[in-house]
């Protein structure tokens, strides 16, 4: 505001529309990439959804021909995944429900602010050409006709200054709304996301446990067991089985 306020004065009359036109445009465009983003964030997610139902569907079939040992791990180790995958789905589709058509409807109000912005400054440059043409008269100085003419430049004067704080009232409140949707548009989105991962680490948290509850003893000796029933087994493990264990920390994964 005290931007707008401080150079209107040093700005060309021809060039006060060329300017705020400019702030208008540039944020039309701006709130337009934001919904197009939004819409293709939404697209690529459908993709990636496919591609993890994918995966979801190949541990779901191999926990149903597994042993009944590890099954129940497995079988809520894919919920857990389908879990996340649907809250990812939902949260999409929450945000282009909301914050999409908060973006869109700035090209009205832009078009709106254009058409405002021309007609104060078509007023204000019209105010300020009579007053030129006045500050121009001739007259004989002390004479009625002189008064007249000063009483004139007064009032355009006076004009020309009310047609100018129109113009900054008018921006100032373009500005001002505009900041206070941005900032709505990007907190619903950061409060949408916070939710979404706060939730999925949940999740992700309990998918880790049910891995870790799987114990590698009891699955064995029940498969073989299963497999061979009367089979004496031998509780020793090859050594070539040995060296190419691999255990969860020597992954580390959070590295």
């Amino acid at each position: 505001h005290y931007f707008i306020q401080s150079n209107l004065s040093k700005m060309k009359e021809e060039n006060i529309f060329k300017q705020y036109s400019l702030m208008i445009t540039s944020t039309d465009i701006m709130f337009q990439r934001i919904a197009e983003s939004l819409a293709s964030t939404a697209s690529s997610a459908a993709a990636a959804r496919d591609k993890a139902d994918g995966f979801n569907l190949c541990l779901s079939e191999y926990a149903a021909r597994e042993s009944k040992v590890i099954q129940g791990e497995l079988v809520d180790y894919c919920e857990c995944l389908k879990a996340v995958e649907d809250r990812r789905q939902l949260t999409l589709e929450t945000i282009i429900e909301k914050l999409k058509p908060a973006c869109d409807r700035w090209k009205a109000i832009c078009a709106e602010a254009q058409v405002s912005l021309k007609t104060l400054c078509t007023a204000r440059d019209k105010e300020a050409k009579s007053l030129k043409a006045l500050e121009k008269t001739k007259v004989k100085e002390g004479s009625k006709k002189a008064q007249q003419v000063a009483q004139d430049v007064a009032a355009k004067q006076t004009e020309v200054a009310n047609k100018t704080e129109e113009i900054v009232a008018l921006m100032r409140q373009f500005q001002t709304q505009k900041l206070n949707d941005y900032k709505s548009i990007l907190s619903s989105y950061s409060q949408i996301q916070m939710v979404y991962h706060s939730r999925s680490l949940e999740f992700y948290t309990r998918a880790f446990q049910d891995i870790l509850d799987i114990q590698a003893d009891e699955y064995v000796e029940t498969v073989l067991n299963e497999t061979c029933p009367g089979v004496p087994l031998s509780h020793s493990v090859p050594n070539n089985m040995n060296s190419s264990n691999t255990s969860v920390d020597q992954l580390n994964v959070t590295k």
